[in-house]
Order: C-alpha cells, then sequence, then structure tokens
C-alpha cells in the first residue's frame, strides 16, 4: 500500500469529488474541507496512539500549521472520521451538514477503494465511521 499524507489524500479527494459540480455544491465542499482541516488540527490527535500523538506534538513544536495533515496517512485519518462526525463539529446549516456527513461516508469508501487503506485489517473502524454517517443522517435530518 503506498503512503500519501493526509493533505495529498484531501487535496486529491476534495478536487475530485468538486470536479464538474455546480458552483453551490463545490462550494459546500469547500466548506466541508476546512471544517476537516480545523478538525483534524484541532482534535484529531485524541485519535492517535500515544507515540504518533508525541510525533504530533514534536512537529508542533517545530512547525505548527498544517502539522497533522503533513505529517499523517491514510489510516490515522479513516480513524480520526468519526469524531469529525460529532455533534460539535458539524456544521450549522443543514445543506452543509449533510454534505459533510455524505462525503464523510464517500471518503472512507474512497480510501479503501483506492487501497489506502485494508478494508478487511481496519474493518471495524470503517463499519463504525459508516455507521456514524447513518446515524447522522437519521437523526439530525442530514439525509444526502
Amino acid at each position: 500500500m503506498d503512503k500519501f499524507t493526509v493533505e495529498e489524500i484531501l487535496s486529491t479527494f476534495f478536487t475530485f469529488s468538486a470536479e464538474g459540480k455546480q458552483t453551490a455544491t463545490a462550494a459546500r465542499y469547500g466548506r466541508v474541507l476546512a471544517q476537516l482541516r480545523l478538525y483534524l488540527e484541532t482534535d484529531g490527535w485524541m485519535y492517535l496512539t500515544p507515540d504518533r500523538a508525541a510525533l504530533l506534538d514534536l512537529e508542533r513544536a517545530f512547525a505548527p500549521e498544517n502539522a497533522f495533515v503533513r505529517l499523517f496517512d491514510a489510516e490515522d485519518l479513516l480513524y480520526t472520521l468519526h469524531g469529525f462526525l460529532g455533534p460539535q463539529w458539524l456544521l450549522p446549516g443543514l445543506q452543509d451538514r449533510r454534505t459533510q456527513v455524505s462525503l464523510t461516508s464517500r471518503l472512507v469508501q474512497w480510501l479503501c477503494s483506492r487501497a489506502l487503506v485494508d478494508r478487511t485489517w481496519h474493518a471495524w473502524q470503517v463499519r463504525d465511521v459508516l455507521a456514524a454517517a447513518e446515524v447522522m443522517r437519521r437523526e439530525r435530518g442530514s439525509t444526502s
């Protein structure tokens, strides 16, 4: 499996996802991306192993801006996505929230389909994020 940084992954996924979309949809995708980046840099560390969290702290001591997305890979991203669907990180507007839930679910599926994470090895985490997305769709009117 190739190792790409979270930065490379997000740039590629969101570029391909927004391609050919209407201006309003592409703008929503941009807001979701901005929120995801903020989430990763703010709370992403909580889902890392202690060794990985210490590495992030060290990186931030030298270059704090965008440290998470520069340093980590697809597996680290996968393990943080459940938290991105928590109520405190959901975007306020209904359409933005729907887009956030939908794109998070699609991002997990994309990570697996591109073999950036091993769906078999990380099956429980994949299911956890997809289940969280489904709950958010039902409970918060976030169907896509």
